[in-house]
């Protein structure tokens, strides 16, 4: 192999490959321990306070696995009327399918641990470790066996993808749906591109895998729907006279309407499907590109936004790699199976960024899985523009560049950039536990919520504009036990009985 004047076996190349998700560990070992607060936690906040609920009623089977946002005690069920509400008070988080709530409530529950955030980290990391192995799979089926530089194109692929920011973030701190499923997605392509390599490989076996792959990414995400719409229309117009490639466009299309009905079937048995029904309708108007409460030129801003929080340094690499085999006047050939993954792949995570931009505009970590694409595709160009020394030097370039700006953004030490304690949550919290578990709790916070404070607290809060509109509330739902609580810019001052 000459692209850096060394030859990677297999052996070696995973080596590397594992020595890399090792060196990310340590780069993230500063906040692994941190407070829930930043960056997306509320998120990780959410989790707990479902694992805990589920337990404090008896076991998530209570609710048939239904993902719940609030505790069970007296004070923190809702006695306003919604279609997220169910009958006993409890707020539903019907959106996406239930299995990231659920892998961690059962492996808290196995190992008998107690609901703190740094086993859902560990669990998470473990996620990460499963993502970079699969990457490694993965990129090595991409190319071709025998071509030139093949392990070392793997390992750069493997390791722009673990070193990006928001990789770094996501995969370790910020437990969200849209890491989580990366293992699964890279499983399913795997199993698909060489079905539409050739028909041959489309047996009984392959379709079956598909299939449930299909159905168990169905009950994370969304994402599976377009993957396998794209590779639907992909069939229709390059295989659509072969009666295999029929059958494999049937598999994929009855794969996502179960997972589909098996989500919504499970909600619909605890909710009900009317209510079921109503929330999705409500949800994908609020999510979409239909909703039209923000001007699409904004939200497309904002989405490239969180492109450069999440993946600058890769970007800037990317681009870089571009122009540097411009000025060779050298091309970046692919192969056939290469090409269909970034065509199919590509469409995929772009279609679901922009139809569900209301929601992708909002969250950066929409964007993850954007970073398989990213981090091959760099991986690629870079080691094909760059060779001996200076591959060195940029690639080093590049882990500086990302490992930084992971720093600046989730600053290592007790204070984030803006010089908010990561703990400020935390203390409220705690200082909330006094509160009887009869009395609701009402608090302004603005225009957004807390979960990391409820998380602390063990209890819910309701948002209100003041201490005169909590009272109204107060009427409005025939409550007789509340408080009042007084802070500023979130530090504890007292506590008002409400009357």
């Amino acid at each position: 192999m000459t692209n850096m004047g060394i030859t990677l076996q297999k052996r070696q190349a995973l080596f590397i490959v594992l020595l890399t998700f090792i060196l990310s560990v340590l780069v993230r070992v500063p906040n692994l321990n941190r407070p829930v607060s930043k960056h997306h936690e509320f998120i990780t906040a959410l989790i707990l306070i479902n694992l805990e609920s589920w337990r404090q009623a008896g076991g998530g089977e209570k609710f048939h696995y239904t993902p719940v946002m609030n505790y069970q005690n007296t004070g923190d069920k809702h006695a306003e009327k919604a279609v997220y509400i169910d009958s006993a008070g409890n707020q539903l988080y019907l959106s996406l399918g239930p299995a990231w709530y659920m892998i961690p409530y059962f492996v808290y529950e196995i190992f008998d641990l107690p609901v703190e955030p740094v086993y859902l980290r560990i669990l998470n990391l473990f996620f990460n470790l499963i993502t970079l192995l699969l990457a490694f799979y993965f990129f090595r089926q991409l190319i071709p066996p025998g071509a030139s530089g093949r392990y070392l194109f793997v390992v750069a692929g493997c390791l722009l993808l673990q070193f990006t920011p928001g990789m770094l973030w996501y995969s370790g701190n910020g437990y969200v749906h849209t890491a989580i499923i990366l293992p699964v997605v890279m499983a399913t392509l795997m199993v698909l591109l060489p079905m539409l390599q050739s028909p041959q490989k489309i047996t009984f076996l392959r379709l079956l895998g598909l299939g449930l792959l299909v159905i168990l990414l169905v009950y994370m995400d969304w994402l599976p729907v377009f993957i396998c719409f794209c590779t639907t229309l992909w069939i229709l117009f390059r295989r659509r006279r072969d009666k295999q490639y029929l059958l494999l466009a049937s598999v994929l299309f009855i794969a996502t309407l179960t997972g589909m009905a098996l989500v919504f079937g499970q909600f619909a048995s605890y909710a009900g499907w009317p209510a079921v029904s109503r929330y999705w309708q409500l949800r994908f108007g609020d999510r979409s590109i239909a909703n039209g409460e923000t001007p699409l030129w904004q939200m497309l801003a904002w989405l490239l936004g969180h492109f450069i929080t999440s993946y600058l340094p890769l970007v800037v690499l990317i681009i870089a790699s571009a122009f540097g085999l411009k000025l060779q006047k050298v091309r970046l050939l692919l192969s056939d199976q290469e090409k269909r993954f970034l065509y199919i792949y590509g469409a995929a995570v772009i279609i679901y960024e922009v139809v569900l931009i209301s929601w992708s505009s909002a969250h950066d970590f929409a964007l993850i899985p954007a970073g398989i694409l990213l981090a091959y595709i760099g991986g690629r160009l870079f080691l094909t523009a760059f060779k001996g020394r200076a591959a060195y030097v940029i690639g080093g370039l590049f882990l500086l560049f990302s490992t930084a700006q992971y720093y600046y953004i989730n600053r290592p030490g007790p204070r984030s950039r803006d010089g908010m304690a990561y703990n400020t949550f935390e203390v409220l919290g705690r200082e909330l536990k006094q509160v009887p578990a009869d009395h609701k709790i009402f608090m302004y916070l603005g225009e957004t919520t807390y979960p990391m404070i409820e998380y602390y607290a063990g209890r819910n809060i309701t948002n209100a504009e003041n201490r005169t509109k909590a009272q109204q509330l107060m009427q409005q739902w025939g409550i007789t036990k509340a408080v009042w609580i007084e802070h500023d810019n979130f530090q504890f001052r007292h506590i008002v009985e409400l009357k």
